[in-house]
């Protein structure tokens, strides 16, 4: 009966700290702590910026910002904070760095599905508040 009884509270111990870490920081014990996709903060009018210098510079004539899909560049919409498929089989989440790097050595992450066409010169073309402006923009079209 002794046996029995010591699983018993340990089970009854282990159920009470699940129950006080998840009251404790509003998480589960199997939480990995992502918590799912988390809010991208948006600099307003550097996204505005980005938008008309999107427009200016041709970058949506590859790429949609409505969802759509085309045979050149993958759409920007839902693109900041999502996991992207990489032709070399690994995964990369778009974040800033990503974002930013794809912009200026876009041939160093392909996109699976796509091939290496983007232009390369717009590291030349564009300085670095530029590139953060279309960051700002891409990431304005996350949700």
């Amino acid at each position: 009966m002794t046996n029995w009884m010591e699983g018993a509270i340990a089970l009854l111990v282990v159920l009470a700290m699940g129950v006080g870490l998840f009251l404790y920081s509003g998480r589960s014990l199997t939480d990995d702590g992502d918590g799912g996709p988390q809010p991208i903060a948006v600099d307003p009018e550097a996204a505005a910026r980005g938008e008309t210098l999107a427009e200016g510079v041709g970058c949506l004539q590859c790429h949609t910002t409505d969802g759509t899909l085309t045979a050149t560049g993958p759409t920007w919409k839902g693109l900041a904070g999502s996991t992207r498929p990489l032709t070399s089989g690994e995964e990369v989440l778009a974040d800033d760095n990503y974002l930013f790097n794809s912009i200026v050595d876009p041939h160093n992450q392909i996109v699976e599905g796509y091939e290496a066409v983007m232009p390369t010169f717009y590291a030349d073309d564009l300085d670095d508040s530029q590139i953060d402006d279309l960051v700002e923009y891409i990431k304005s079209l996350a949700a």
